[in-house]
């Protein structure tokens, strides 16, 4: 809505609208930093080796370049929801169950 002396005003500033983005962002980041710290815990726990939880840790974090790879550079799929930010957490859980199968089948 303009004003007599020239100025807008508007209800919408990027501004603040990049200043909420970057504390969901960094709320987010937290959650996700920590649910990888509490598996990388259990796993040590479960497994009783910090070496084989490292290992886990690094092969569930190491599939997400990797499947990049293959979705935007070999597919050429960009398309990217908000569905697929709790994808860090849905893999966490299916990686490490099996990780205890595997393990306790192995034993």
């Amino acid at each position: 809505m303009p004003v007599e002396n020239g100025f807008d005003a508007s209800l919408f500033a990027s501004i603040l609208l990049f200043d909420k983005f970057e504390s969901i962002l960094y709320k987010d980041f937290a959650f996700a930093a920590f649910a990888v710290t509490f598996v990388f815990v259990y796993l040590s726990f479960h497994l009783q080796s910090c070496f084989l939880a490292l290992v886990g840790i690094t092969l569930i974090l190491t599939s997400f370049p990797f499947t990049v790879v293959i979705t935007e550079g070999i597919f050429q799929i960009t398309y990217f929801s908000s569905l697929q930010v709790i994808a860090i957490f849905i893999v966490l859980g299916i990686a490490a169950d099996d990780i205890f199968v595997f393990y306790d089948a192995w034993r």
